[in-house]
């Protein structure tokens, strides 16, 4: 007798071969058979006319205080996500001692937009070393498995303590105690170490992470212990800048070639340098036929934001009229800005006040129905405005009122130079490029793009008619075995006897991805956007079953992974 068969379905294995129709059997919390009439089970899930596939692997969150006070893990749920990695880009809440909590928090809200008040009232610091953070996690339970990489700041400043936060070099025992937590961490669990070089990842006040200060000795040191211990080093490089890029890639190879660790590092479409990410793969093609394991990151949709009333920045966010309405509920707040004088007056006042935005009209576009995430260029609100004759911040506005007041704009800053999705698709299909950055946790009031996964078999596989597709068993395998491979988690990321029941049972044809919606269900009432999906008849974490038919069943098999 098994404990639930998944009968009739699809199976896609995660391998990126041909799918083939199968039933599922799981015991437990293993797949114990796959094939035909397997026998009784004391539940069946009926997978007729759907895609079977392992649960999905979100390699780049943020959910590193989340995991401390909530057992949800949105927005990331929903998804299809069933093991996710949190310590990305460096940033995080261990190691940390007593006298360091409000820099590491106030580095989360400035590098992930986190606020501080959510992390003040959530957070409950009963760890300071890493070993107890994830002794902590380890008592806890959620609806998705999670990993952690342990984030190279929080290394640096138990190490360092202020010299770190004054930006001193690390002298050579700095960076020999730097190596040696890193292995001690890595021994405890950590499935690699974060890192970031962006230069715009810095506190509120200005002060930048302290990676940023780290040189080559000192990731020689952390690349020797991940090579000893096992695990990766994700790094977020200075893509915005270029050459500089490119010299941070060099030396990330350098890295991996003198130790043998294995990297993952971001990489973008820029507005600034269009063609930069193109040099970037044709370098990291060259160290991968050296034999590194080296991988892009990328994500399959521009970056940006979903602007609308309720979020944290949009263009008349910072107008004087505004700013006397932002502290209102949104419904009073709607009442007034309803009013034809005050949209002119908002209107008129943006123009002095909206900042970059003024610059960003061309990359807007309203969000009508489902969210579209590679409209045209014509489809611009700047370009809509001009064939009208009007300001485009007026359209803004407009937009932001439809739906009762609850309209919303997509703002396309990043993968998006060309208004085409081709070079993101070009670093998607690229030889051992891994699909992340989905963010889940940070920037929370103005991305939501933890729901990639949903629509990599939605739009890239099935919907898109502006160019090529991907084909279901390669943006299956993309989603599951290759990330859970990469990142050591044994036994996951695949259909296969012995492996664990990380499950997804999909209705291909009717997955659909519905607008993002504000929720204030942050501590201290923070607010999120979560994107709710369509199509998860049912989503199993260790044999349990998670989701069914797009709602949480209150289940919480989800527990902490460790190599």
């Amino acid at each position: 007798m098994f404990d639930i068969l998944i009968q009739g379905g699809t199976v896609h294995d995660g391998s990126g071969s041909e799918a083939k129709p199968a039933d599922v059997a799981i015991r437990a919390d293993r797949i114990v058979a796959i094939g035909a009439e397997l026998g009784p089970a004391r539940q069946t899930i009926d997978a007729r006319g759907c895609l079977v596939t392992p649960g999905f692997v979100d390699v780049h969150s943020h959910l590193d205080g989340n995991v401390t006070w909530e057992h949800q893990l949105k927005p990331a749920s929903g998804h299809g996500i069933t093991s996710v990695v949190i310590g990305n880009c460096g940033v995080g809440f261990a190691p940390c001692r007593p006298e360091h909590r409000g820099f590491v928090v106030a580095l989360m809200e400035g590098v992930e937009d986190i606020p501080a008040s959510v992390l003040d009232r959530g957070l409950p610091w009963d760890w300071e070393s890493y070993p107890q953070y994830l002794e902590f996690i380890a008592g806890r339970r959620f609806d998705m498995n999670v990993a952690s990489l342990v984030p190279h700041s929080c290394l640096r400043l138990w190490v360092m303590g202020q010299r770190a936060i004054d930006g001193e070099a690390a002298t050579a025992s700095d960076i020999d105690r730097i190596g040696e937590l890193a292995a001690e961490c890595l021994r405890a669990g950590a499935v690699g170490v974060g890192s970031t070089r962006l230069h715009a990842q810095k506190t509120l006040a200005g002060i930048s992470a302290p990676t940023r200060h780290a040189q080559l000795d000192e990731y020689l040191a952390i690349g020797r212990a991940l090579a000893a211990c096992g695990g990766v080093l994700q790094i977020a490089p200075e893509f915005n800048r270029y050459p500089l890029a490119e010299q941070e890639l060099d030396m990330i190879c350098t890295v991996a070639r003198q130790t043998g660790c294995r990297v993952t590092y971001t990489l973008k479409q820029t507005n600034e340098f269009p063609d930069a990410w193109r040099a970037m793969l044709e370098r990291t093609a060259q160290a991968r036929a050296e034999g590194l394991d080296i991988r892009p990151q990328v994500l399959g949709r521009p970056t940006g934001a979903i602007l609308c009333w309720e979020t944290s920045t949009h263009p008349f966010a910072k107008c004087p009229s505004y700013l006397d309405l932002a502290p209102m509920p949104l419904d009073e707040r709607l009442v007034e800005l309803a009013r034809p004088a005050m949209r002119e007056r908002l209107v008129d006042e943006s123009r002095q006040h909206g900042g970059r935005f003024e610059k960003l009209y061309p990359r807007m576009f309203a969000i009508r129905g489902a969210v579209r995430y590679e409209p045209e260029a014509r489809e611009a609100l700047s370009v809509q405005a001009e064939r009208e004759g009007r300001p485009a911040a007026q359209l803004v506005y407009d937009a932001f009122m439809a739906d009762g007041g609850r309209g919303s704009v997509l703002m396309t800053s990043g993968n998006y130079a060309e208004f085409s999705l081709e070079p993101a698709l070009a670093m998607m299909k690229a030889e051992g490029s891994l699909l992340g950055l989905g963010d889940a946790g940070a920037h929370s009031s103005i991305i939501c793009d933890a729901s990639a996964t949903t629509s990599t078999l939605t739009y890239w596989c099935r919907d898109r008619v502006r160019g090529p597709r991907l084909a279901v068993p390669e943006a299956v395998r993309k989603l599951t075995s290759e990330p859970a491979e990469f990142f050591g988690l044994s036994g996951r990321g695949r259909l296969a006897v012995g492996y664990h029941a990380d499950v997804n049972v999909i209705d291909h044809g009717r997955m659909a991805l519905d607008v993002p919606r504000m929720s204030h269900d942050l501590p201290a009432g923070g607010r999120r956007l979560v994107q709710a999906a369509q199509g998860y008849v049912a989503t199993l974490v260790n044999g349990e079953v998670v989701a069914r038919q797009d709602a949480f069943t209150g289940a919480l098999p989800g527990r902490l992974l460790t190599p």
